[in-house]
């Protein structure tokens, strides 16, 4: 992409202060630790060697079992992750499985959950897209349709976007009205006009409408500070809640069609070059 991005790995993502249980601990201990710390896993040590990891899933505090042997999942290494992989290489694993760790010299030194995907590091790094993916439509629709007004947007929606317009105006700070447009205004006219979502790289209107209003609401918790990943637990059909899967795929979206708008010529870069040669 023409710009730099902030990028985020699995080391940033990963919880660093990484406590531990002995294998001796009875399995209702663990199970109660677990609960009142709000941890999902934790790496098992014997001494000071890993050996497994329990999940909170794996005890309850009504085990009455002597140790964590019968309980812990050996720690091998598909359950190990690279701190380096990147953003889309975690969302792909974390799919696969709830929890991962990054180890060094012989120690478990990270735990990664899906949970983590509601911390910092995947906010910044998910708004950073959007917002690019924002100013790539903006330069789409004053291209396909300049007037954008006499599409689908409210009223109100017109009443404030002019509203914020004239502010800039008066602070001397004004760019285009387009710019003043929310995200989902951005939105409702590309999916209203057919030139806007083939470009977009989408088939049918159907397909631009429900994969351009998932980057909405991804959009919005993301910058109201709600959760990111509602559920963690299931990727169900009637599971209720954005999962990690469902994440994914609203990230597959945003990047293909940046990749799509770059290729037809709309990346705000490569048009302010053309504008002022």
């Amino acid at each position: 992409m023409p710009r730099d991005l902030y990028d985020c790995t699995a080391a940033e993502l990963a919880t660093r202060s990484v406590e531990y249980l002995q294998r001796d601990t009875p399995p209702s201990t663990a199970a109660e630790w677990l609960a009142d710390n709000g941890y999902d896993a934790a790496p098992v040590y014997a001494d000071d060697d890993p050996i497994g990891f329990i999940h909170k899933d794996d005890v309850t505090t009504d085990d009455d079992g002597d140790t964590l042997e019968d309980h812990l999942t050996p720690l091998t290494i598909g359950y190990m992750i690279s701190g380096d992989t990147s953003f889309t290489d975690v969302l792909s694993a974390l799919i696969e499985n709830p929890v991962y760790f990054l180890g060094g010299h012989n120690h478990v030194t990270g735990i990664l959950t899906r949970a983590d995907l509601n911390t910092a590091p995947a906010r910044i790094y998910l708004f950073d897209r959007i917002t690019y993916l924002e100013e790539h439509l903006r330069e789409l629709i004053l291209d396909k349709k300049s007037d954008w007004k006499t599409t689908p947007v409210t009223a109100d929606e017109l009443d404030e976007i002019e509203g914020r317009y004239e502010d800039a105006q008066a602070a001397n700070v004004a760019l285009a009205e387009l710019h003043y447009a929310q995200f989902s205004t951005l939105e409702t006219i590309v999916t209203s006009v057919e030139a806007c979502w083939q470009a977009c790289g989408f088939s049918t209107k159907g397909g631009a409408d429900s994969r351009l209003h998932d980057v909405t609401d991804l959009r919005n918790d993301d910058a109201h500070a709600n959760l990111l990943v509602e559920n963690t637990d299931s990727n169900e059909f009637l599971s209720s809640g954005r999962t990690t899967e469902n994440l994914y795929d609203t990230l597959e979206t945003i990047n293909q069609v940046l990749t799509n708008l770059q290729e037809a010529g709309y990346a705000p870069e490569t048009v302010e070059a053309h504008r002022t040669v």
